[in-house]
């Protein structure tokens, strides 16, 4: 749990002053909740301009991604953790490892077969008490509950986090199963709030702020049916983009050498879903169009009304050419022409 923060004084104070209705900064809220079951889907990334895209007041069309596989995230009430476990994460007399969720996930799979089955795997995560972090994990071990905390605990970033700011921090923890298992873990983090704008998903835009993490960890594993112990070095960056009230990122990219190798997006429509979309062919011109440009909606004047992605109507009238205002926001809009509906993108 070594760290350090900084603040970038003046990207922070522009970053501020641009985003007025901006995400630029995650709290507490805008982490996983307890009880919530987070529409997650794995997608594949073609478009390696996603995490190229930095600063202020950014724009990421993400919108053609495709769901290739559900993922969905269910974090657990620290109440209901094992007795075993609420010993160690849930007690009243061990503040450094006070707990608000845990999440069922998987033990790391080490190419070998274990002597004896591991499951039960999970980790438990703090998100109060000023920052976000992994305090330790939890596993059966041939039916009994493991609680191993955290030698250093794992903290991804301070709350609250805003753009501009940087964190860097350090964790480390051993699991030891005598005569089976020795696993270690030794890592470090570099966060950096490196963007803030709008996110264009499939089912809509969000306002949202990215993070950039560099992990380094290195696993040291020790199986005794080996005889040999041996070490794995990692090294991804990790982009994820935070929307108010989310829970868990919007998008999430894992670049391993560079290389987009993991990826998911929430499963989530920003709209209402009053309005939905036609599958007849395109009749607007250009899509995406910038604001402040004038959006061609067909040769003669035609009746219309456009969406925004609440559904609340924003305009309306009848034209063959729409001046898009320059104040509206980047993102995903509907327009109904003579009861057909189509959606376009407003790029800033």
């Amino acid at each position: 749990m070594k760290s350090f923060r900084n603040v970038l004084g003046l990207v922070f104070a522009i970053g501020s002053t641009l985003a007025v209705n901006g995400q630029v900064s995650i709290t507490s809220g805008d982490l996983p909740q307890a009880g919530y079951t987070y529409d997650v889907v794995n997608t594949a990334v073609t478009d390696f301009s996603l995490t190229a895209i930095d600063g202020p007041n950014a724009t990421w069309d993400a919108s053609s991604l495709v769901a290739i596989g559900d993922a969905p995230i269910s974090p657990v009430d620290i109440n209901d953790a094992s007795i075993t476990a609420a010993l160690v994460f849930n007690s009243p007399f061990n503040a450094t490892y006070q707990c608000d969720y845990y999440l069922p996930t998987v033990f790391p799979d080490l190419g070998f077969e274990l002597p004896i089955p591991l499951d039960g795997f999970n980790n438990f995560y703090q998100t109060s008490g000023g920052h976000f972090a992994i305090a330790g994990i939890g596993l059966s071990a041939s039916g009994f509950d493991l609680p191993v905390t955290y030698d250093d605990i794992d903290e991804f970033f301070p709350l609250p986090f805003s753009f501009g700011e940087t964190f860097e921090s350090t964790a480390a923890f051993e699991l030891n199963l005598e005569g089976i298992l020795t696993y270690g873990l030794d890592q470090t983090r570099s966060v950096t709030a490196d963007a803030w704008g709008t996110l264009i998903l499939p089912g809509g835009s969000f306002d949202v702020l990215r993070t950039r993490t560099q992990l380094n960890a290195t696993d040291d594993i020790d199986i005794a049916k080996l005889g040999e112990p041996f070490t794995v070095e990692r090294d991804q960056v990790i982009y994820q983009w935070w929307g108010e009230g989310t829970g868990v990122p919007l998008l999430e990219v894992t670049e391993i050498m560079g290389i987009p190798a993991l990826a998911t997006f929430q499963n989530i429509d920003s709209t209402n879903e009053l309005h939905e979309i036609s599958s007849t062919s395109s009749v607007i011109f250009p899509n995406p169009v910038f604001a402040g440009n004038v959006l061609n909606i067909g040769s003669v004047p035609t009746s219309y009304s456009i969406f925004n992605t609440q559904g609340k109507k924003i305009a309306d009238g009848k034209s063959s050419a729409i001046q898009i205002p320059s104040n509206w926001k980047a993102g995903i809009y509907t327009i109904a022409i003579q009861g057909e509906t189509e959606r376009f993108i407003v790029r800033r």
